[in-house]
């Protein structure tokens, strides 16, 4: 992996494109789970651009505190090291072919260890109407999890500002019976999301919701998973940002709701607030 981002790093400095490197901060709140308590995020990203191929490259490390909710000790910390890397094609003007590739390395988890692979297509079906059909294959140690998304995204344009629509929905299947100690009850899962991203002059707008259970759900493009044991049912987002010369800067902030399935926990909220600073080279 130390090598892949050598190599990234070196061919940005070769590539006369439109380029970025991107870093977001976020702080995580839990609420009602059984041992989380409160953690930090970093998140750091390249994207780069030759001709028709687009690379992108990305590390996340997720750390947590925890205690039990009973007896209130205090337990080992979350310490969650995340890769991946995408691959973008543009085989013609309607047409785009995609590749993902997701290494987790989890210091608690049973899916520690755990590798996602994703392949996944665009087509433009008239102006500004775009199909995507992804398809991804979590494999980890005792299951694997089956991923099917549909999405339809609609583009518009109204003097300076431009906004894209997407209708999703995600299918979710799991392969296997049990996640450390934990047997699967329900192994289907289906989900609908709506997403808006807006550009107004070199304001940035972003909103989106989900609903319908899910578990082990990839998300991003590709680029993240939850890969924990935790079945959630609600999933809003909203993000405000300026774009400058060279960099953009974000504020975003993520809510969900769900079960934690080992612990039997109902009703887990999660909150993140994210600032995150985009540089364009």
């Amino acid at each position: 992996m130390k090598k892949i981002i050598l190599t990234t790093l070196l061919l940005s400095t070769l590539v006369m494109a439109q380029n970025s490197f991107i870093y977001k901060y976020s702080k995580k709140d839990f609420s009602n789970s059984a041992t989380k308590l409160e953690g930090k995020i970093q998140d750091l990203g390249i994207n780069l651009s030759v001709k028709q191929h687009q690379f992108s490259l990305g590390y996340i490390n997720d750390k947590v505190d925890r205690e039990h909710y009973l007896s209130h000790n205090t337990l080992e910390s979350l310490d969650v090291k995340k890769y991946n890397l995408k691959y973008e094609n543009k085989i013609n003007e309607a047409l785009s072919l995609k590749a993902n590739y997701i290494k987790i390395i989890d210091n608690l988890a049973p899916t520690d260890q755990g590798k996602i692979y994703g392949l996944g297509a665009k087509y433009n079906i008239n102006k500004g109407l775009e199909l995507a059909v992804d398809l991804y294959k979590s494999d980890y140690k005792t299951f694997d999890v089956h991923q099917y998304d549909f999405s339809l995204s609609k583009k518009l344009k109204i003097d300076n500002l431009k906004v894209k629509v997407s209708a999703i929905v995600k299918s979710i299947n799991i392969d296997g019976e049990k996640y450390g100690s934990y047997s699967f009850d329900d192994k289907d899962y289906l989900t609908a999301g709506l997403k808006v991203n807006a550009n107004y002059n070199s304001y940035l707008l972003g909103a989106q919701a989900f609903f319908g259970k899910r578990v082990f759900t990839v998300f991003n493009d590709g680029t993240k998973v939850q890969h924990h044991a935790m079945e959630q049912d609600k999933r809003y987002m909203i993000s405000l940002g300026k774009k400058f010369k060279d960099f953009d800067v974000v504020l975003a902030y993520l809510y969900q709701n769900g079960k934690e399935l080992p612990e039997n926990k109902d009703d887990v909220d999660t909150s993140v607030t994210t600032l995150a600073f985009k540089y364009n080279f």
